[in-house]
């Protein structure tokens, strides 16, 4: 007889347990934050990394991808580009955008890789060339050194 009021009371329980409050949602960062957030400074501090955009640098990825595969096409009239994958690179240190452009010419894997600062009316190359993908890093270890000669 003792099963009849375990019976009685499961219902009651299976209500109880819809009525539980559900767990309050994780906080956002912002929300995290009970101090009121900095006011801008009309200088900026020196720590800061600055703006490709406030430097001069307006370029866009296209842009980039578009200028670095002009001027590197005469080298392998025949290579097949793959922009869509390309990568840019601010290099604040230099003021100069390092693009990365994988391409093949036959069945070898090379990039196209450019230095280019200036602005989008006046770009300046300050490298263009061609590289097996293992050399990227090292062009651009070159490039923010300054010991690199302008070609790859």
């Amino acid at each position: 007889m003792r099963l009849r009021p375990a019976l009685v009371l499961l219902p009651a329980l299976i209500l109880l347990a819809g009525c539980a409050p559900e767990p309050a949602p994780s906080p956002t960062p912002a929300e995290t934050s009970n101090s009121p957030s900095p006011s801008p400074s009309s200088s900026p501090s020196s720590s800061a990394t600055p703006d490709p955009v406030e430097t001069g640098a307006q370029f866009t990825g296209a842009e980039l991808v578009a200028l670095c595969t002009d001027k590197t096409k005469p080298l392998a009239p025949d290579a097949t580009y793959f922009s869509d994958m390309a990568t840019t690179e601010y290099l604040g240190e230099k003021s100069l955008w390092f693009v990365v452009i994988p391409k093949t010419l036959g069945d070898q894997d090379t990039v196209a890789v450019c230095a280019i600062g200036g602005t989008p009316d006046a770009p300046v190359f300050e490298l263009e060339g061609e590289s097996l993908p293992s050399g990227v890093a090292e062009i651009r270890d070159e490039l923010l050194a300054g010991t690199h000669d302008g070609e790859s």
